[in-house]
């Protein structure tokens, strides 16, 4: 990571690795130098794999804050496709209002 911070693949094994070991919050840590860092090879596979985690921990509501945090830097169409399948796949009586909320986000 030293000499090649912009490698998303490098910062994903780190991540994963600490999750292997069992520690979450070093793990969550991790991922959050990495989408902190100036210039990265491929963001998006990045974020993809740091939301997929929270969901793993069941950290929903972090899962979520995640996906606004990428919206307010990119508006990308499959993020919001994304965000409203997350949203129509969690367990609770609201999820198809949240998945249309989310869908009404997206066309302001």
């Amino acid at each position: 990571l030293e000499f090649n911070p912009e490698n998303v693949q490098t910062w994903m094994k780190f991540a994963e690795l600490e999750t292997l070991l069992g520690d979450a919050d070093r793990a969550r840590g991790i991922y959050e130098l990495a989408i902190g860092q100036p210039r990265l090879d491929m963001p998006e596979i990045l974020w993809k794999a740091y939301i997929d985690f929270e969901v793993e921990q069941e950290e929903t509501d972090r899962a979520r804050e995640l996906y606004k945090r990428l919206l307010h830097r990119t508006q990308h169409v499959k993020v919001w496709l994304s965000y409203a399948q997350f949203e129509l796949q969690l367990e609770h009586e609201d999820r198809i209002a949240e998945a249309r909320h989310v869908y009404e986000e997206a066309n302001k």
